[in-house]
């Protein structure tokens, strides 16, 4: 008997640039089940509405300009890509190693969310690029911000996360079925991890180094004598979704 034919390869859902390189996709159908029970608690009829599709995508950077590439994902962050409404957008990176995405979104099977403004999107890319940097590689972790880590530097940043994110509102119709969705409240959210205690270790450094928009959540410094020294902070930006 010959292998069975199950496929081995992860899909594009989102249509990322063909630098980045999918590891893994994955797709969730949601319904929701509306029921009548009787005077017994049995179940008279019942209707399932098939709600909602839910798309994620993770995917590997190999490329060498990541803002370029990543294109209207930032430009136009909430926006319709391969046909599904970008909710999220993750960028994750560690020492010594190539950055990842992670990307989430869906779309529904009744009036589904199509590109353009009616839905609502956000500008990121400036605040991206202040982050990442102009050009970045992908390969470890930027500083594009210039947090001053000290002369002779006392620190080095060994990850970061920056996370594109979109409150999404959708309204359903007088059967349940999706009418109409928008994007409101677009956010970033940061967070960085040192070894050792950056030159900028207060908030108001950090938020200077930032630049206009950022606002510093929280700080952490552990001193110890049995390990390095370490710092992280945490901080979010807000943008006003294009409607």
């Amino acid at each position: 008997m010959a292998d069975a034919t199950i496929d081995l390869q992860a899909s594009n859902l989102f249509s990322l640039h063909t630098n980045f390189k999918t590891s893994s996709s994955g797709t969730s159908v949601q319904s929701n089940n509306v029921t009548v029970m009787d005077e017994s608690g049995n179940v008279s009829c019942e209707t399932n509405i098939f709600d909602i599709t839910n798309y994620t995508q993770s995917a590997g950077y190999c490329g060498a300009d990541f803002d370029t590439d990543a294109g209207t994902f930032l430009t136009q962050f909430g926006n319709v890509q391969g046909s599904k409404a970008v909710t999220g957008f993750t960028i994750n990176a560690s020492a010594g190693e190539y950055c990842t995405v992670d990307v989430e979104g869906h779309n529904h099977d009744e009036n589904a969310h199509a590109a353009g403004l009616t839905i609502g999107y956000a500008d990121m890319s400036t605040l991206v690029s202040g982050i990442v940097g102009t050009s970045w590689n992908g390969f470890g972790v930027p500083n594009g911000a210039a947090i001053d880590l000290g002369t002779p530097a006392t620190a080095s940043p060994i990850s970061m996360t920056l996370s594109l994110a979109m409150n999404h509102v959708d309204q359903i119709d007088e059967a349940g079925d999706h009418l109409v969705g928008k994007n409101i409240t677009p956010r970033l959210e940061l967070s960085y991890d040192f070894s050792g205690i950056p030159a900028d270790d207060t908030v108001a450094e950090l938020e200077t180094a930032l630049g206009t928009g950022w606002s510093v959540d929280s700080i952490d410094t552990n001193d110890s004598n049995s390990e390095f020294d370490s710092f992280s902070f945490t901080a979010h930006a807000h943008r006003s979704a294009v409607a």
